[in-house]
């Protein structure tokens, strides 16, 4: 009994002073030693400005260790509104970030390189990878498919593929109104803007036509346009210190709803249904993963032959759509939006080495080179054989029409050393040398894709030559491009595409007058406003930009001519310009020396896109010339020496004053 007792009393001791050991223990000497990635590789990001250096999981938290490099004293931002995406599929939120603060500006140092943590949520320590996902706004900083090096995630093999049927491309093609609406959250008047531009491109035609979109006081807005197959698009906001896209989706015949957050990223309240609907792709888009960055291909451009650089840029493809293929299969893609997001990888990539040829191309010194060297240097842009690349993209896929990517495809495609080489331009608009220009471009087309006909992209070439030629000259000789107009459409071989032409026929047929009344439009109401007091004289408007190298060489050149005619009795000028462009004493010092005596307007950013909306035009300079009476004259006045603008202000009175 006794002995039991005394044994009894000291296990309770030994128990008791166990358990005071424990208590006083350091926390850190009895949690369990973090899980780590010390060698973290990723299958993608859209990044280059930070890396990943370290993950830690520890039982309170999960640790990365981010490498920045950029530009001294140049800042980046990352919001705190972070989030890891797990293996588990579950979202693990940043709690605060370690030598940086989240949401605020981070100042890269004087070296170039800095080093900061975010600290997130726990992670499970069995993690084997994870995303780090900023937000879908334009230029976030999203790293997927994190892992340690040698352990990459393995995605799904066998996935349904998208296949465009007969049935589905006849869908595709059924055109309709679009509707987009929306919301800007915390958006104000005294931001400094009520609409927004889009840039409405058809790419089949290359015609560009800006609509502006008009916000409400509540920060909603809602418009509508035609389209003939579902498209991608932007808005452009441009407001006090900042300019953004606002990134849309719609499909003809639906309504797509979003809304865009303070921080500039969107989702989709409502997004379009069916064979073509997305909704996950919106949400979680590739755009940044997919592009070539232009710090990239500066690198490696200037150091590689064309050949070389093509390669480069396949082999760079092919890398970018195995981390598209993650993507898709993380975010929940369905086949249709990974089969755009594949299309879009290769369209940028494509575009790249468009690129590296016309830089190369620039570079030459046609003034100081003897035609034997520059025939030389342009060989290998003028072989076929080199652009085999083509065989890549989705030449004959019309599903890339709906990516904003195309035109600039299509653009570098038709102007590309290879189809613009003495071989193939014949240089006259008799409509029998046209079709022999067009045969060999469609030749050399079948040839670079090894095809037995033109492919739909080489198509769309000869239908964006004759939207080209319609635009602009069909007045002069209309039955030689009736005839040019009936050559090009045995080149249509969809009906989507023979509808195209015939509407650019008509259009063009009912522009045939050499002037037009303006519209009752915001833009015409504005335009009648600021021109009222020169009627009873032409008027040349010279839309143009203090941040536009060719708008200030055009305004200094023509500078004798307008002196000249200062005090002409039929001619005067006006310059318009947005208000805010840099500083205001940089803008009246050049005034004052460039354009002084001239009248000078400068209008609102909305009131800018009105007249951009009005005469159809993007980009600067731009001009328009009014007749006596406030009309649009169709074929206006240009710059020139002063004897030739004399001479083309006769021509114009003699043809509108008969």
């Amino acid at each position: 009994m006794n002995t039991e007792m005394k044994t009894t009393h000291k296990t309770t001791l030994w128990a008791w002073l166990l358990l005071a050991v424990l208590c006083c223990a350091s926390p850190k000497a009895t949690a369990r030693k973090a899980r780590t990635f010390s060698r973290p590789a990723w299958v993608g990001s859209t990044t280059s400005t930070i890396r990943i250096t370290k993950v830690e999981f520890a039982d309170t938290a999960t640790i990365i260790s981010f490498h920045e490099r950029y530009k001294p004293g140049w800042w980046i931002r990352m919001s705190k509104d972070s989030w890891l995406l797990g293996d588990d599929n579950r979202k693990y939120k940043a709690l605060r970030g370690e030598g940086i603060v989240l949401g605020e500006h981070y100042v890269t140092p004087p070296s170039g390189e800095g080093e900061f943590k975010v600290v997130f949520e726990p992670m499970p320590r069995k993690n084997r990878f994870f995303d780090f996902i900023e937000g879908n706004m334009q230029g976030a900083f999203n790293i997927y498919g994190v892992h340690e090096e040698g352990k990459a995630p393995k995605v799904p093999g066998k996935r349904k593929p998208f296949v465009m049927t007969p049935e589905l491309e006849r869908q595709f093609f059924t055109a309709d109104t679009a509707c987009v609406r929306g919301r800007i959250e915390g958006y104000s008047r005294s931001q400094g803007y009520s609409t927004m531009l889009y840039n409405r491109c058809e790419p089949t035609t290359g015609e560009r036509v800006p609509l502006v979109v008009d916000i409400r006081e509540d920060g909603t807005f809602e418009f509508r346009f035609w389209a003939w197959h579902p498209v991608e698009g932007a808005l452009l906001i441009e407001g006090k210190d900042f300019r953004e896209w606002l990134n849309f989706y719609a499909v003809p015949g639906q309504t797509t709803e979003m809304v865009m957050r303070a921080d500039g990223s969107v989702s989709c309240a409502s997004a379009p249904s069916g064979p073509f609907g997305r909704k996950r792709s919106l949400e979680h888009g590739v755009s940044e993963l997919c592009a070539y960055p232009y710090d990239e291909f500066s690198a490696v451009s200037d150091s590689l032959g064309f050949k070389d650089f093509t390669e480069n840029a396949m082999r760079r493809m092919r890398e970018r759509l195995r981390a598209v293929d993650y993507v898709a299969w993380r975010f929940g893609y369905t086949p249709w939006e990974r089969h755009l997001a594949e299309c879009q990888t290769r369209l940028a990539h494509g575009m790249a080495v468009f690129d590296y040829e016309m830089n190369q191309n620039f570079a030459i010194d046609y003034e100081k080179m003897k035609w034997e060297e520059i025939r030389a240097k342009m060989a290998p842009y003028r072989d076929p054989a080199n652009y085999r690349f083509l065989r890549e993209m989705p030449c004959d896929d019309v599903s890339a029409l709906v990516l904003r990517d195309l035109d600039i495809f299509l653009n570098r495609y038709e102007f590309s050393s290879v189809m613009r080489s003495p071989a193939v331009l014949v240089g006259s608009m008799e409509p029998d040398s046209v079709a022999k220009e067009d045969a060999v471009m469609m030749a050399v087309d079948t040839a670079i894709l090894g095809a037995d006909e033109p492919s739909l992209l080489g198509r769309l070439m000869v239908l964006r030559a004759l939207s080209s030629d319609l635009g602009r000259n069909y007045s002069e000789a209309p039955s030689m491009y009736d005839s040019i107009y009936q050559n090009r459409l045995a080149y249509m071989n969809r009906e989507v595409l023979r509808v195209q032409a015939g509407r650019l026929l008509e259009q063009a047929r009912r522009r045939n007058t050499l002037t037009y009344a303006l519209p009752d439009t915001e833009g015409g109401k504005l335009l009648r406003r600021l021109t009222e007091k020169y009627r009873g004289k032409y008027v040349l408007i010279d839309f143009w930009g203090m941040f536009c190298g060719p708008c200030r060489s055009g305004i200094e050149r023509s500078k004798p001519m307008r002196e000249a005619l200062r005090n002409h009795p039929d001619v005067d000028f006006l310059f318009i310009s947005t208000e805010g462009e840099g500083p205001e004493e940089n803008y009246r010092k050049y005034v004052d020396e460039h354009l002084s005596r001239e009248d000078v307007v400068q209008v609102s950013r909305d009131d800018f896109n009105r007249l951009m909306e009005l005469f159809n035009f993007l980009g600067i300079p731009h001009y328009e010339t009014l007749d006596r009476m406030g009309n649009v004259v169709r074929s206006g006045l240009r710059y020139a020496p002063e004897a030739q603008f004399r001479l083309h202000l006769e021509d114009l009175k003699r043809q509108l004053e008969p």
